[in-house]
């Protein structure tokens, strides 16, 4: 499960970063310093790795809650009947890649921003403990799941991966 976030996060901030790749700010404009530039081959790899991982969370979200579901499975054969669970820091993951996503014209903006106002509108009315939303909901009904026995609430690090998905959602979308 770990090795799985590691990889995840690891391929949202090689988006993040690659999207930025090649924009400057106005003290670099004003500096010019020498541009270094990627080969052609490193530039396509970037480019595959943030379509395959937007298409994982645009194709294989629950399609209730527009959320990231935490386990797809491509046959569509769910052996724990599991397949409306979502998850909230997959999800947070997931919302950085619609915006990676929008940027890269793999989506329009305003599909991109109807599944966003999904996801923010399933929110609103999902389970949360003292703030913190938990690991797992019910995507349909926006009820917890329990992670464990004794472990039902909130889930601080989970939230966290949410929340700075929909922090960065809201600096990037006020600058459209």
């Amino acid at each position: 499960m770990l090795k799985k976030k590691s990889a995840v996060f690891f391929a949202v901030i090689l988006l993040l970063v690659a999207c930025k790749h090649g924009q400057k700010s106005s003290k670099q404009k004003s500096e010019e310093k020498p541009y270094v530039s990627l080969a052609d081959a490193d530039t396509a790899l970037f480019r595959q790795v943030q379509q395959q991982t937007f298409r994982y969370f645009w194709d294989g979200a629950e399609p209730v809650s527009g959320m990231g579901r935490e386990r797809i499975h491509t046959d569509n054969i769910y052996p724990d009947n599991d397949q409306t669970v979502v998850t909230s820091g997959g999800s947070g993951f997931g919302v950085m890649a619609i915006l990676v996503g929008i940027e890269r014209n793999f989506v329009t903006k305003e599909a991109g921003r109807k599944q966003l106002e999904k996801i923010v509108h399933f929110l609103e009315t999902a389970d949360r403990f003292h703030g913190a939303w938990p690991h797992w909901w019910n995507g349909e009904t926006g009820k917890v799941v329990p992670f464990g026995k004794k472990d039902n609430g909130g889930d601080l690090v989970e939230t966290s991966f949410y929340g700075a998905g929909i922090a960065l959602c809201k600096a990037i979308l006020s600058k459209w």
